[in-house]
């Protein structure tokens, strides 16, 4: 009788955080892997996105989705381009935004004759070939058109 109430009390609470606040992306939003599967059928890969930013890296600043799948994009030609500095500069860590580009590449682990997948990977210019496009692993690369942050009208309390 006490493992069902329990069950039932956890189910409870489960159902009523699904009710609340989700976040700013929701659920439902494109994923990288379903930008592939988009290549995959239609030969077409989005060009806008909403994701998290992470980090600046190099030349690129980085994006991911909710399943954690990471996009680069490049903002800067090289690392004396100050214009680009300036208009990376308000991206925040952890921030939901709208991010536009151009598709410009991607990032691919090769797999040796092993097996065994390279830890270091190949930058590849489109284009490429379809099957290193849509593997799991592969992390495109855009060149940054714009981004705007995604801010909800939800009241948090």
């Amino acid at each position: 009788m006490i493992c069902f109430c329990l069950f039932f009390f956890t189910s409870s609470l489960i159902s009523e955080t699904d009710a609340k606040y989700s976040g700013p992306i929701a659920r439902s939003e494109k994923r990288i892997l379903d930008g592939k599967l988009e290549f995959e059928k239609t030969g077409n890969f989005p060009l806008e996105w909403k994701l998290y930013f992470k980090a600046k890296q190099g030349d690129f600043v980085v994006f991911y989705d909710l399943n954690g799948d990471e996009i680069h994009f490049r903002y800067r030609r090289n690392k004396f381009d100050l214009d680009a500095e300036f208009f990376v500069k308000d991206l925040f860590v952890g921030n939901p935004y709208r991010v536009k580009g151009e598709w410009i590449g991607y990032y691919y682990y090769s797999v040796d004759e092993r097996g065994k997948r390279s830890s270091l990977p190949t930058p590849k210019k489109l284009p490429g070939e379809k099957k290193e496009i849509i593997d799991k692993q592969t992390i495109p690369i855009f060149q940054l058109r714009e981004y705007v942050e995604i801010r909800t009208d939800d009241l948090l309390y």
